[in-house]
């Protein structure tokens, strides 16, 4: 697949590419999943933050879009998005102060979790809607499900401005599961969570019509319970959903992937050692399962592993299938995390399948 991106010599390496083909298929290939499921696509924009992609989501049947800064609401407005889900508390500081802005722009839903929170949003001028935070598991935000969510929820007050509106929850601790009931069990964790809360609000008579749920690694197996599903970064894939796909059969393969740094190869100072030229300031320094080998997969080459980054190198151990390479030969990573990928550049090369055709900003790049 990026067979024509590593021989073009017209930029300069390291760089971030993107396979167009490869990205529509992608996004198509999530909404008829999505919609299979009776359920609407509200995708994470934090993946890409670009606007070409946004308008394929939005080409492809999206009307609201998932974000986490304020530049990425602004890019869903722009890509013709009607609405959009901040998916970060409120506090006090700039994202608060720029929302009333943003409501005049379309539809503005924030997730909360705490009663002070829901007070913040009542004290600016605009409309929302709130999703409430629960946590399934992965310990990061939200309130413990059930009648604690519930309890909580109730004590927070809501108006004809501010309205409680949905249920959300991120299960993150899916990237911990090491086979295919150990991914379930995270699944299960998810809904229960949502369906437990959801019961004790309705018990004091509240009524939360949307459930939201959407972590990549789930989506093979997502039970379609939900009513909004916030995957983002299936636009790309990446590294960790390929070793995540052990767990989930449907999962992607290497060839899913549509986000590459194509980087050079510098030295090779032994049959079994490369240098490549994309280190840590190109490929994310992570691995966010343990069933990674490395730093990166290089495509058409399994038997190479990136073993350690620096600023600007890559160590790479290689087997007896890569000892061809040699310096000056160009190989395409697909990187750990597409998301924190994205970051470190300000654009992307599109390729065609055949050629890079054209440059996309990376427009809500800043914060």
């Amino acid at each position: 697949m990026w067979q024509a991106a590593r021989a073009d010599r017209g930029r300069q390496t390291p760089f971030l590419a993107v396979d167009h083909p490869r990205l529509i298929g992608n996004i198509r290939d999530m909404a008829g999943r999505v919609a299979r499921r009776g359920g609407a696509s509200t995708p994470h924009l934090k993946t890409h933050k670009n606007l070409q992609i946004a308008r394929a989501q939005v080409a492809a049947g999206a009307t609201a879009a998932t974000v986490a800064t304020v530049a990425e609401a602004h890019l869903a407005f722009d890509a013709g998005f009607e609405s959009v889900l901040f998916a970060y508390p409120p506090f006090p500081g700039g994202r608060l102060r720029a929302l009333p802005e943003l409501a005049e722009r379309g539809r503005v839903a924030v997730t909360c979790h705490s009663a002070e929170q829901v007070a913040l949003l009542a004290g600016l001028g605009g409309a929302y809607d709130v999703y409430w935070e629960v946590d399934s598991g992965t310990g990061r935000l939200g309130t413990a499900p059930g009648e604690p969510t519930a309890a909580a929820a109730a004590s927070a007050r809501f108006g004809d401005r501010v309205r409680l509106r949905g249920l959300m929850t991120f299960a993150g601790h899916a990237y911990g599961a090491r086979a295919p009931e150990e991914l379930v069990a995270v699944r299960d964790q998810q809904d229960r969570a949502l369906f437990d809360s959801r019961a004790a609000l309705a018990s004091r008579g509240i009524d939360v019509p949307v459930r939201s749920v959407g972590v990549t690694p789930l989506a093979p197996v997502d039970s379609g319970e939900a009513e909004e599903y916030r995957y983002g970064n299936y636009v790309f894939y990446d590294a960790t959903q390929v070793a995540l796909a052990e767990t989930a059969p449907g999962g992607p393969g290497l060839d899913d992937c549509a986000l590459a740094v194509i980087s050079t190869v510098v030295d090779a100072p032994s049959e079994g050692r490369l240098v490549l030229d994309a280190g840590a300031k190109s490929l994310p320094a992570e691995k966010m399962t343990s069933l990674s080998s490395g730093f990166g997969a290089v495509a058409g080459h399994p038997d190479i592993v990136i073993d350690k980054l620096y600023e600007e190198h890559g160590l790479a151990s290689r087997g007896a299938g890569s000892r061809d390479l040699k310096p000056g030969d160009r190989v395409a990573v697909i990187p750990n995390h597409a998301c924190t990928a994205v970051n470190l550049f300000h654009q992307y090369a599109v390729y065609d399948a055949s050629s890079f055709v054209e440059t996309w900003p990376i427009q809500a790049r800043r914060r």
